[in-house]
Formats: C-alpha cells, sequence, structure tokens
C-alpha cells in the first residue's frame, strides 16, 4: 500500500515542492548557508504536512477494516456501528487508487447499509484488481443478497411452486452463512424465512433488523403480518 494514499492533488503538489525546495537548499548550502534555513523549514512544512495525512488515511482504513469485522460479528452493536460510521467519514473523501483499501471502504459501507457507496467503490477495487479476493466475496455477498430477494419474490408470487421454494431455501442456507450486518440484507433474510414459513427465525431476523434501523419498512412489516399470524 502506498504512503501516498488518501492524498488530495494539492497536497501531493506540496510533497513535490517541498521535495523541490529541499534540493534547492542542499545547492544554496555551500555558497550562502544562512539563506538555506528558510528552504529547509518551508521544505520540513511541505513534504511533512501530506505525510502525517497519507499516514493518518492509512491507520484509518486499518482501523475500519478492525471495526467492520467487529460489525459483522454483533451487527446490533451501535458503539461499533458508530465508530466504522465515524471512520467511513474520515476516508470517503480521500482519494486512492490502491484496490485493497477501496475494498476494505466498499465492505464498510455494505455493512452499514450504504450499498450505493459500496457499489462504487467495489467497481473501482475490481477495476484496479479483478482477483482481490476481499472484492470478489464482496461482490459474490451483494449478487446473493440481491438473488435472495428475487427468489423470495417468485415464492411471493407463487407459493405452491414447490421446486421455488426449494431453490429458496437452498439459496437461504448459503445467506444465513454469511456475516451480515446491513439492515436492508438483514431484512431480506428476514423476508426469505417467512416465504419458506420459518416464521421464528424471521421474527427473529426482523427483531435484529429493528434494533439497527427501527424504521426500517421491510421490518415493522414482518412484525405487522407475520407475528399475528404465528399467534
Amino acid at each position: 500500500m502506498s504512503l501516498l494514499q488518501g492524498l488530495h492533488l494539492y497536497e501531493l503538489v506540496m510533497m513535490v515542492l517541498g521535495v523541490i525546495l529541499f534540493l534547492r537548499a542542499l545547492f544554496l548550502m555551500k555558497s550562502n548557508p544562512k539563506s538555506t534555513v528558510a528552504y529547509f523549514l518551508v521544505a520540513a512544512i511541505f513534504i511533512g504536512w501530506p505525510s502525517v495525512k497519507s499516514i493518518q488515511f492509512l491507520g484509518v482504513v486499518t482501523n475500519l477494516n478492525s471495526d467492520t469485522d467487529k460489525l459483522l460479528q454483533n451487527p446490533t452493536d451501535t458503539t461499533t456501528r458508530q465508530a466504522v460510521e465515524e471512520n467511513l467519514k474520515m476516508v470517503e473523501g480521500r482519494p486512492t487508487s490502491d484496490a485493497r483499501t477501496a475494498a476494505v471502504i466498499a465492505r464498510a459501507q455494505f455493512a452499514v447499509g450504504n450499498e450505493t457507496a459500496a457499489e462504487t467503490n467495489l467497481k473501482q477495487a475490481l477495476q484496479t484488481d479483478p482477483k482481490l479476493p476481499e472484492a470478489v466475496a464482496l461482490q459474490q455477498k451483494i449478487a446473493s443478497i440481491q438473488n435472495l430477494g428475487q427468489l423470495t419474490q417468485q415464492v411471493k408470487t407463487n407459493p405452491q411452486d414447490g421446486a421455488a421454494k426449494q431453490q429458496l431455501a437452498t439459496h437461504l442456507a448459503q445467506v444465513e452463512n454469511e456475516p451480515l450486518a446491513n439492515p436492508s440484507a438483514l431484512a431480506k433474510v428476514a423476508q426469505a424465512q417467512a416465504a419458506i414459513g420459518n416464521q421464528q427465525a424471521a421474527v427473529r431476523a426482523a427483531d435484529k433488523v429493528l434494533k439497527i434501523n427501527p424504521n426500517s419498512a421491510a421490518a415493522l412489516e414482518l412484525k405487522r403480518t407475520i407475528i399475528p399470524a404465528s399467534r
């Protein structure tokens, strides 16, 4: 991972100017040592500021990756979710050309439910490195969730279609093995569980979604329809 990651164009320009000033100071050192002090000071500032920002960026990305892991293990942990969201605010506005960094950001964005931004960064990661394991895994997870929603809709449209219901049940079992923190994805899991008749699991999943997002329309709908039907 490059030490220039996360730097804006003006910060890169500052660094280049700092290097030029440093070389100029070295050139003048023998002929006029006193005049080089100012050059060295300005050069240190111009090189040091972007360097600090880049190091901070890399540190935040590392923390973001770790916090995302924690959130996936405990999706209802509001403290960890807030940490992920705060870290995202610090990196989302900064450019990166590193595929792994883009994948880390995309994974965190998907985990907190920002799917549009996640797909944008995932696309960037895959364009840079189409075989990057982290990016491929996230791509497969997103596709799997989307497929789950489509299969659920098929079963809802035709509840008597046993083959569709079996296909949904098989795919749902695979998705349930994936760690999820995205409330929209978890709501899709709950809807799929309800569609195949696993109402208890659907209610548990809906409750988890509502702990994350009390205003989730999908989860509230499940609470209105599934719970009365199970009584």
